[in-house]
């Protein structure tokens, strides 16, 4: 019952506010507010796609190429669901714009919304599991995408079982030689809700240890599976904004109290502090021996957001408010455009050399070689891979 009617208000939200993505109407007016990337309809696709796919499907996860990916999903909180990447207000942040997200959106084409699938689409076509639209979880449109607004560390393994349900489950995917890309970021709600009601801060550490290590177990019943972490934004950033509008004071004061509460203001360099060792614990997790010893799984870290800054604005008196959502907190479609960038580049640098930061959309592209052409492990092209070379 209470599923039903949770279901119920989560239509009636969207109703309200409306599918926005799928909206000319509205598009054109995001556009008028340079909140969409730039129109690439003259732009070669950024990276070379002779090769991409193995003759035969790799044994290896380790000798992945792009277009080996057969199915794709991803696990995270309103990031990763889209939440606000087509609004032209603040109440269509609550419509979650699934088809245009950074890690798993499919919608169009990489030159109208570059996302990873949308790259990866161009190496194999039949990719499967791509967000199709604007949607909620429990909507068709969603695939593989089981992020959910509001989702904390403590919800992942829940995710990973759906996922797991999902995948194995769908009659477009050969379950047993199908590989599949997994990715999940997950820890701002943890920052922004959690941190600040716990008696000892440092407690959300070890529990978020325990869930990454229950989700990775998980994804790992199924087979040829790359897993990859994204390491979490620290949230203090946001405090870092100049001019911020009155509305997004009062949105980051709502959604981020353990932040921009002023009875918290006094315990935030101990936040930052806490937020940093999760970060660690990304690594730790994703390094570990556990899931270092087989072909058939492996687990990466992706580093862009470690040391996340926002850039000015072409006047150089505010934060670029245009790489935004309307509440200043969720990432606007040209945002995610430059999360997609970054973390393609993640995808094929060494690890223990990633870069750490993002930089402007379709400036630089890290793209597979022919004497790399595959996407980075620790043994294919990480600190394992320069050792025994």
């Amino acid at each position: 019952m209470f599923r039903d009617q949770f279901r119920f208000l989560k239509m009636l939200g969207l109703n309200l506010a409306g599918r926005s993505s799928n909206s000319p109407r509205n598009l054109r007016i995001y556009r008028n507010l340079d909140k969409l990337q730039p129109s690439m309809e003259e732009m070669p696709f950024p990276c070379p796609l002779d090769d991409a796919r193995s003759p035969e499907p790799p044994t290896s996860v380790h000798k992945l190429r792009p277009g080996d990916i057969d199915v794709i999903g991803a696990i995270g909180d309103s990031l990763t669901a889209g939440n606000g990447g087509a609004a032209t207000n603040i109440f269509q942040v609550f419509t979650e714009n699934r088809g245009i997200s950074w890690s798993i959106g499919g919608q169009g084409t990489w030159r109208e919304y570059l996302t990873i699938p949308n790259m990866l689409k161009e190496y194999n076509p039949k990719l499967i599991g791509y967000s199709l639209a604007d949607s909620f979880t429990f909507h068709k449109e969603s695939q593989f995408n089981v992020a959910e607004a509001g989702a904390m560390s403590r919800d992942t393994p829940y995710m990973a079982k759906m996922l797991v349900k999902r995948i194995s489950s769908d009659p477009r995917v050969n379950f047993a030689k199908h590989w599949k890309l997994v990715t999940i970021m997950i820890g701002p709600n943890d920052f922004c809700l959690d941190i600040c009601y716990k008696n000892k801060p440092e407690d959300i550490l070890e529990e978020h240890r325990k869930h990454l290590h229950i989700v990775l177990r998980t994804l790992k019943q199924m087979p040829r599976t790359l897993v990859q972490i994204v390491i979490s934004p620290n949230v203090a950033l946001l405090t870092k904004f100049t001019n911020r509008p009155l509305s997004c004071q009062l949105t980051h004061l709502m959604e981020c109290p353990c932040f921009f509460g002023a009875m918290h203001s006094h315990k935030r360099s101990h936040y930052e502090q806490v937020i940093r060792q999760w970060q660690k614990i990304d690594k730790e997790v994703a390094n570990a021996s556990e899931y270092a010893n087989t072909d058939d799984f492996a687990v990466v870290v992706q580093t862009f957001p470690e040391q996340l800054v926002f850039p000015l604005s072409a006047d150089g008196k505010s934060t670029d408010f245009t790489l935004l959502s309307a509440d200043c907190f969720h990432f606007s479609q040209k945002g995610y455009s430059r999360a997609t960038n970054a973390l393609w580049n993640n995808m094929f640098e060494p690890v223990g050399n990633k870069s750490m930061t993002w930089k402007k959309q379709f400036e630089h592209f890290t793209c597979p070689s022919r004497t790399q052409p595959y996407i980075c492990t620790n043994k294919n092209c990480g600190r394992e891979a320069l050792v025994e070379g």
